[in-house]
């Protein structure tokens, strides 16, 4: 059996003063999370003439990956008007001419 060890007062008072003393942690953004605290920026600069691939390369160069179909499908998703979703165009069925019998006699029921 393995010796149960104990920790020593000095080492909890340590160990308090250390959890303490800790600074808040600041929790990154998801790539569609930073796409979307920078949605007005990027409206801002399309309006300048911007598009979606320039403006990725330039967040590339100062560290920051956020792709160009992630900037471009984000402006699509938020954008004044939705976006025109495809329709399948389904062929309009013409209703099968009425039958009354799929059997056909041979002799008319008169002649039975």
């Amino acid at each position: 059996m393995a010796a149960k060890t104990k920790i020593r007062a000095e080492q909890l008072t340590r160990a308090k003063k250390l959890l303490h003393d800790l600074p808040k942690r600041e929790d990154g953004k998801t790539r569609p999370e930073a796409a979307q605290f920078l949605e007005s920026d990027f409206r801002k600069a399309l309006k300048k003439g911007y598009s979606p691939k320039e403006l990725s390369l330039l967040l590339k160069n100062e560290g920051i990956i956020i792709p160009a179909y992630l900037i471009q499908k984000f402006l699509s998703e938020t954008a004044d008007a939705p976006p025109a979703q495809k329709r399948e165009k389904t062929p309009a069925q013409t209703p099968a001419p009425a039958r009354t019998s799929f059997i056909v006699p041979d002799l008319p029921d008169e002649e039975l």
